[in-house]
């Protein structure tokens, strides 16, 4: 027997999904300093990006200009599932890797942090992070309303690239 989800339809329209599937990074990765927070982009300009199944009435989920989640367009007391694709390379072995996002503004502005684990097979090789997805959920328009900057922390310096973000929208 399935789950179902019922759609409250908001300025948002429903249930959706979207992947964003970046290019910036896969021929030029991006150096990591160590204990530095670092912007992850994301161009949307990758072969496997599907915007197909956007939730009604919604144009985009990501700015592929800054690479920021934008859920502008979605209503409030909706959920978003990120599932992030990224490769983290360190310089050195035991290095230990966090994630953030950064939401809202001003006085406003609050982040969400995780351990997303520490790298301990070896330096100088690829550790791919793919199938975890984390959810916002668009508790206020602080959240909803402003760009939503994911950003990763090596303990080490090393390098990254990013093979994108696949979002999954779930409606009130």
């Amino acid at each position: 027997m399935g789950i179902t989800c019922p759609i409250v339809s908001g300025s948002g329209g429903g249930n959706g999904i979207a992947d964003y599937n970046d290019t910036s990074t896969s021929s030029n990765a991006i150096a990591l300093v160590k204990d530095t927070w670092t912007t992850v982009p994301n161009d949307g300009a990758g072969a496997f990006t599907n915007l197909n199944y956007l939730p009604k009435g919604v144009t985009q989920l990501v700015d592929t200009n800054t690479g920021a989640f934008d859920f502008s367009e979605l209503s409030l007391g909706d959920n978003c599932f990120i599932r992030n694709d990224i490769s983290v390379n360190p310089n050195t072995n035991n290095a230990l890797l966090e994630l953030r996002y950064k939401l809202g503004v001003g006085a406003g502005e609050y982040t969400l942090e995780s351990i997303i684990g520490r790298l301990d097979s070896g330096s100088g090789k690829d550790y791919r992070y793919s199938l975890v997805p984390d959810m916002i959920y668009m508790g206020d328009s602080n959240t909803k309303d402003n760009p939503i900057v994911l950003q990763i922390k090596l303990s080490t310096d090393g390098h990254f690239t990013n093979a994108g973000s696949a979002i999954g929208v779930v409606a009130r």
